[in-house]
């Protein structure tokens, strides 16, 4: 494993959520096919990302409100997927590394209610801003972005190995078949996706869109 890449990516990854640039490189999707690209699995990255997606469509990170690193998680779930040997050709790691990548999102999550705490003990202990006011800002808002870089570093390559540790008891051992596997994803992406509803206007004003989800949904199934 390429420990240095991956806290890298893992760093740019947490950074961009809230402290700099906020170009969307957080975004599970984007953060899946990045940490891919590294392993030289992209596709895969971005399967597992795309997934991860659907479950954060409906986390609003506005104001004060907490809400999870689900970047930085992605970056860990990804990688400890990749780290599987015959990853590939067992459906059930593929679902244990999205479980293992929601669940990661709780510490990655904390941790940043955490260092938020942090930045504002590291503003109350600073001198008042004597002389220059200007340069000692500076170098808070600095030491708070390095902080937080070295936060989702830190978690994104002890997030893989831990999650790998996991998962490779499971390679070669899912005995409940691809089929499960796929409806349990299917199932659960679905029911979030259902639960947005709300956040986009609701029933009465999605109804159409609702049911020509339904149908190509239904048509693709009956291809399938």
């Amino acid at each position: 494993m390429n420990i240095w890449g991956l806290a890298a990516i893992g760093g740019l990854v947490g950074l961009d959520a809230t402290s700099f640039p906020q170009v969307m490189v957080s975004r599970p999707l984007v953060a899946g096919t990045l940490t891919g690209l590294l392993f030289g699995e992209p596709a895969q990255g971005a399967m597992v990302g795309a997934i991860l997606e659907v479950f954060d469509l409906g986390i609003l990170p506005v104001g004060a409100a907490r809400y999870p690193d689900s970047g930085t998680a992605t970056v860990a779930a990804v990688a400890a997927y990749s780290l599987v040997p015959l990853h590939a050709l067992d459906p059930g790691v593929l679902l244990l590394a999205v479980i293992f990548g929601l669940s990661w999102e709780f510490v990655t999550g904390a941790s940043t209610v955490w260092l938020r705490r942090l930045n504002e003990r590291l503003v109350l202990s600073t001198p008042r801003w004597h002389g220059r006011p200007g340069r000692a800002l500076e170098r808070l808002h600095l030491t708070s972005m390095l902080l937080d870089f070295l936060r989702a570093a830190m978690l994104s390559v002890g997030g893989a190995l831990l999650g790998a540790l996991l998962l490779k008891p499971a390679a070669g051992h899912w005995a409940l078949g691809s089929e499960f596997a796929a409806a349990a994803l299917t199932v659960a992406a679905a029911t979030v996706l259902g639960a947005l509803i709300s956040v986009f206007g609701g029933w009465r004003e999605r109804w159409r869109a609702l049911l020509v989800g339904l149908a190509c949904g239904s048509l693709l199934l009956l291809l399938r």
